[in-house]
């Protein structure tokens, strides 16, 4: 017989709903099928009807795409668990922390920067740090922004903190090294209170002021393969300090129309400043609470690939609630739920990230080994 109780769980977040409602009110996964012989309602993993026992096949089985443990991306992925097998090192040594790190001086540095708020940028932030290091790459979390989120999003209590970036980078009363927390064996973060709200103004005082983040960093570069700069929602010293020390840059953005039109004004900006101060860094657009059943959503992705198609990562970020609950709780998404719909999105950002890199090194050494070629 078709399923009667009183409340239908979602197969995908467990959220329990109403018996009348099709669709989870939380996530949107489907929540029943209906027979197309008697029309009576079955539970989605129903491969048959409990009323006349007719097959369901197709698109009448189940409104889930795809089994959560399989990583859809450009190529074909493994499952998130044999991808991630260290997701929760215990805490470790500062100093053991610092001193392990026996680097090659070879250090990428990604800016997660919008003036527009609400775009995800902190957990973007978080869990792209967080899958860096679990992929075994030692990887630093700057958290640039005066709320200090990003060190609250990863369960810190950042009203007690001894250090922050705010004594480093303007007061230079503490080396770098020590005001860095670590957080697993290969993810450490350099917090932020409401100190660095003043730096806007304090930091005019020091010659060549937009370069005091990249001069930073450069001190550390031998300790790690990756940096991951979660800057201010504004365009100022700090986000411009942040441009100068990166290599890439990462502008999420949600598939809605105020967002992409603020998008042009923000390319423009950067566009300047890339000008004006001579960098070299790549402008890369992320969509992030993609919600797909939502027409207006599936609308502006198709204007994004139209109009900037070129800067347009291939990973699409989908809206789901346990990355909020994560950062609640204080963990990464990797922590919380491997297996969830966030987790697989931002591990097919690491991912594709590192794949841009290889890409830029494999053109950069072709490059270089055609100049040996006409120089010989």
């Amino acid at each position: 017989m078709p399923h009667t109780a009183h409340s239908l769980e979602c197969p995908n977040c467990q959220t329990q709903n109403p018996e009348a409602k099709k669709f989870c009110r939380e996530c949107g996964a489907k929540l029943s099928q209906v027979c197309p012989q008697c029309g009576s309602q079955s539970l989605p993993v129903d491969k048959f009807c409990g009323e006349c026992g007719h097959k369901f096949a197709g698109k009448e089985k189940i409104g889930r795409a795809k089994p959560a443990t399989t990583v859809l991306s450009m190529n074909k992925r493994l499952p998130v668990r044999r991808r991630f097998p260290d997701l929760r090192a215990d805490l470790i040594d500062k100093e053991t922390a610092i001193e392990k790190a026996e680097g090659n001086g070879i250090c990428q540095t990604i800016a997660i920067c919008n003036q527009k708020g609400g775009v995800g940028k902190t957990v973007t932030a978080i869990n792209l740090s967080a899958g860096m290091a679990a992929r075994g790459l030692r990887t630093l979390l700057i958290d640039f922004d005066p709320q200090g989120q990003s060190g609250l999003g990863l369960g810190m209590d950042i009203d007690c903190l001894e250090h922050s970036v705010y004594d480093v980078l303007v007061n230079g009363t503490c080396p770098a090294r020590e005001a860095i927390v670590p957080l697993g064996s290969n993810l450490d973060i350099l917090p932020s209170t409401i100190d660095l709200a003043r730096a806007e103004l304090e930091l005019g005082r020091f010659q060549k002021r937009e370069r005091r983040l990249k001069e930073l960093i450069e001190g550390l570069k031998t300790c790690y393969e990756y940096v991951v700069i979660d800057c201010p929602p504004s365009i100022g010293t700090l986000t411009i300090n942040a441009l100068v020390a990166s290599q890439i840059v990462i502008i999420p953005v949600t598939p809605s129309y105020l967002s992409i039109c603020d998008l042009s004004r923000v390319m423009g900006v950067l566009e300047a400043l890339k000008d004006s101060l001579l960098l070299d860094v790549t402008i890369l657009f992320l969509i992030t609470l993609f919600e797909r059943r939502h027409r207006e959503a599936r609308i502006q992705k198709r204007n994004l690939e139209r109009t900037h198609g070129q800067h347009l990562l291939k990973t699409v970020v989908r809206k789901n609630t346990k990355l909020n609950t994560a950062t609640r709780k204080g963990v990464s998404i990797f922590e919380y739920d491997r297996d969830c719909p966030g987790s697989q999105d931002y591990a097919d950002l690491a991912e594709e990230i590192l794949s841009i890199e290889y890409e830029e090194n494999r053109v950069a050494e072709k490059g270089m080994l055609r100049r040996s070629v006409l120089l010989d």
